[in-house]
Order: structure tokens, then C-alpha cells, then sequence
């Protein structure tokens, strides 16, 4: 008999999901933690059908400090996180969200649309456990 998936598989899903996200947030430094309850997280398929783990900024600014931890990021990704291979990190242009010194930054890039930068978990991490 085939497997069908059941209600209680997506719950189930999104409990893992949501332990993990907690998980990864407790495991930072307390500055990437900050800038994390700023952020959306969350977990999707690349077309490809790779596992890529999303943090979703709202201000440039913020996508750009996370970016300057990014081996922080990577390292506890790849360690709490097995089977997610690359980690993205997106701004989501709010018009809700103020920006600071928004008068003193206007020559900076601000899409009007969301942007990721991707970045690839090394293979590394997981044969450094075998």
C-alpha cells in the first residue's frame, strides 16, 4: 500500500519547522539575534528541489548586517539543519517598515521588489559528522 500523507503529516511538519527555527535563533550571538526577531523565517524548495532556508529582512540595512555574520549563519545552519543546502538571505522592501537615515542612505540600492543573495552549505559539514 502506498503512503498518503494525513492532516497530522503537516502538522507535524510545521512543529519540526518551527523547533528548528527557535533552535537556530537560540544558537546565535545575541546581535544575530536581535536583527533575527526583525526577520521572517522559513523553509522552501529551489526549483531544483533543494532545501533552502530563508531569512526574509525588511530593511536593507538589516539584510547587510546579517550578511556580514554570514559564516555564523552558515555554520549553524549546516549544523542544526541537515539536508538544507543553501541558505538565502532576502530583503522584503515594506512600505510599512521605516528605514533610518533614510535621507542620508537614498543613493543606497532599495528594490522594489524582494532580492535574495544565496549562499551554498558546504558539503564539508555534513562529512565532517561521518
Amino acid at each position: 500500500m502506498l503512503y498518503q500523507p494525513i492532516f497530522g503529516d503537516r502538522a507535524l511538519t510545521e512543529s519540526l519547522y518551527r523547533t528548528l527555527i527557535h533552535r537556530f535563533h537560540d544558537s546565535l550571538n545575541l546581535s544575530l539575534q536581535t536583527l533575527l526577531n526583525e526577520c521572517t523565517l522559513g523553509f522552501a524548495p529551489s526549483p531544483d528541489g533543494v532545501k533552502t532556508f530563508f531569512i526574509v529582512a525588511p530593511s536593507l540595512e538589516i539584510a547587510e548586517q546579517l550578511i556580514e555574520d554570514i559564516d555564523s549563519l552558515v555554520n549553524q545552519v549546516a549544523t542544526l539543519m541537515v539536508g538544507v543546502r543553501i541558505l538565502a538571505i532576502c530583503l522584503n522592501p515594506s512600505k510599512n517598515y521605516q528605514q533610518p537615515n533614510a535621507t542620508n542612505n537614498a543613493r543606497k540600492f532599495t528594490p522594489e521588489y524582494i532580492a535574495c543573495k544565496f549562499f551554498s552549505i558546504p558539503l564539508e559539514y555534513e562529512m565532517a559528522d561521518d
